[in-house]
């Protein structure tokens, strides 16, 4: 494997319906190393495979996700891109683990903005604790509470810091947090911070690059470890 990840934002999103495992076969298939994917919590307190707190945007209902049961979610059709016609589902992150075995690794971002998903880090690692998954797995989260919450539960459990602006209390938070990697913003770029972070082992996943010179520019800095992309085909040399 490339030392370098391809790390496949909400799956093969530029092409499929993100967060559907439709957009993660997708980007196995390309060559991806890793998903990442974004969970919210069901009515009754199900892992739920989602970006945002509602379907109305990536589906043919209405409503918020935390107001909705896991029967309710499972009958609307999240095909939102059509690249290929039909029903696609939303899956529940069991169902996503289950799929992904051993082909590729996950970067599992909790969702707690604008709403709140009380008890989501427990549960969430109840579960890679119960699917024998902690260690194919990244847990961030822009909520640095979150993270302080999953590295108390589950100590094991690899977490990565979310970050969109270059971040002023960048080394005091990631040492409190303890966390495995960083994942800035694309544009959130700041050298100094980066040797700092590498210098102490810390990995470097920035996030959504969207053209070649950007991504090879990330490649050859000697700081980063992989970058997400919406689209797998700039990882291609032609």
């Amino acid at each position: 494997m490339d030392s370098f990840l391809k790390i496949a934002h909400r799956g093969y999103s530029s092409r499929y319906p993100k967060n559907t495992i439709l957009a993660f076969e997708k980007d196995v298939a390309a060559g991806a190393d890793m998903i990442e994917l974004d969970v919210h919590l069901s009515q009754e307190g199900r892992l739920l495979v989602i970006h945002d707190e509602k379907i109305d945007r990536t589906s043919n209902g209405t409503g918020a996700v935390a107001d909705l049961s896991l029967a309710e979610l499972k009958r609307y059709n999240y095909n939102n891109r059509m690249a290929e016609p039909g029903f696609v589902g939303i899956p529940t992150l069991d169902e996503v683990i289950a799929w992904a075995g051993d082909r590729v690794m996950l970067n599992i971002e909790i969702k707690n903005g604008p709403v709140r998903n009380e008890g989501i880090e427990r549960k969430l690692a109840a579960l890679l604790q119960e699917t024998c998954f902690t260690d194919r797995v990244i847990v961030s989260s822009f909520d640095h509470y979150a993270l302080a919450e999953m590295k108390r539960i589950a100590g094991s459990v690899r977490t990565g810091m979310l970050y969109d602006s270059v971040w002023i209390r960048f080394a005091y938070e990631v040492r409190a947090l303890g966390v495995f990697s960083v994942h800035p913003g694309a544009d959130a770029v700041k050298a100094g911070q980066f040797r700092w972070a590498k210098s102490r082992g810390i990995q470097i996943y920035p996030w959504v690059v969207k053209d070649r010179e950007t991504l090879n520019a990330f490649r050859a800095s000697g700081y980063v470890d992989g970058v997400m992309v919406n689209d797998l085909a700039l990882f291609s040399e032609h």
